[in-house]
């Protein structure tokens, strides 16, 4: 099966000449603002980079924010998603923000297609006749996805002073859905999500249910060509007739889980020239539960970069930070104790 890849070329502008096979990484390489890449034992060409924050302690557990690549994509590709204008030098990039709020940023490999080993998937869900398989080869070959993130985290463990109680995850349109899938598979270990242009494809062909509430923070473009907000099949790129989930039908299956009552009146956060951006939040729930919309806003990370032009992935979204905005979000939504 053909499946929509939407951050493919996106892969050509991030790679970097071939380095040094990666091995595991030590307790003496865990040192203040240090940038590595860690191979996983287990599952050889996956390996993973990480940031570590500028006050980095063993004597203080650090949070851990696992950014999860888009179809096509990598773990380079993530990092420089999120910074704007793709300068990853610039201290508002996801991983730079973070750092300098004690919180590290861990960027995984997905699986590599067969073609370009740079051009990585998740298996995040679907694959029923009427539901598309997110996405490519990690959905079709049925890669166990969940066995990778919980070997990433107890190998973490073995290196780094980690702080179990706040690992959370996000991710672009794959990197999304497969965010979702965490929340509902992993909870035990995931404390909360924040997914863009990306959602819980997992629930249409498999129950989604967490042993407890899980804070979840949708954002969505309503003109995102690549997961279209009204679900159905994708513009960009998409080569089959099979459907995407909602985000509607996303958030309510979120909304249920977490016992919310109503949808409170959608509230403005920013407005740019082509795109007001409103956040709608459910009041009686037992763990937030939030969807912000860009109306008329594409397949993007805002205040991040617009990695492909407009016709490809819809209008970029500049008025606002997201990675303010999801490391607020994270900070509030310890796991329970």
């Amino acid at each position: 099966m053909r499946t929509l890849v939407p951050l493919l070329l996106l892969t050509v502008a991030v790679s970097a000449c071939a380095a040094a096979k990666p091995r595991p990484c030590s307790p003496a390489e865990a040192k203040p603002g240090a940038a590595l890449t860690c191979a996983l034992p287990g599952f050889d060409r996956r390996p993973y980079d990480i940031h570590l924050p500028e006050d980095y302690s063993t004597a203080r557990p650090v949070p851990v924010v696992l950014a999860i690549h888009g179809g096509g994509g990598n773990s380079r590709a993530a990092l420089r998603t999120s910074c704007p204008g793709g300068d990853v030098e610039s201290p508002d990039c996801l991983h730079a923000m973070a750092g300098r709020e004690g919180m590290a940023v861990v960027y995984p490999n997905g699986t590599a297609s067969r073609l370009l080993s740079n051009a990585r998937t998740w298996n995040a869900g679907g694959g029923t006749k009427d539901w598309q398989c997110v996405s490519g080869r990690a959905c079709k070959d049925g890669i166990d996805d969940i066995a990778y993130f919980r070997a990433l985290l107890d190998d973490l463990r073995r290196w780094l002073a980690v702080d179990a109680r706040r690992v959370y995850a996000t991710g672009l349109s794959n990197g999304g859905a497969m965010s979702h899938r965490l929340a509902c598979q992993m909870a035990d270990r995931i404390a909360a999500i924040a997914a863009f242009g990306g959602a819980n494809q997992y629930a249409t062909t498999a129950a989604c249910a967490p042993p407890r509430p899980v804070p979840v923070l949708q954002i969505h473009g309503t003109a995102d060509p690549c997961w279209p907000y009204a679900g159905g099949k994708a513009a960009c790129a998409q080569r089959d007739d099979m459907a995407k989930i909602s985000v509607g039908e996303s958030m309510r299956i979120w909304t249920t889980i977490n016992g919310c009552e109503s949808a409170q009146a959608a509230q403005p956060m920013a407005s740019e020239a082509r795109v007001e951006t409103v956040q709608v939040k459910w009041s009686g729930c037992r763990a937030e539960t939030a969807l912000i919309r860009m109306e008329g806003g594409g397949h993007v990370w805002p205040g991040g970069w617009a990695y492909f032009p407009e016709r490809v992935i819809g209008p970029m979204v500049g008025g606002w930070s997201a990675n303010r905005v999801i490391l607020d979000f994270f900070r509030r939504h310890p796991m329970p104790e």
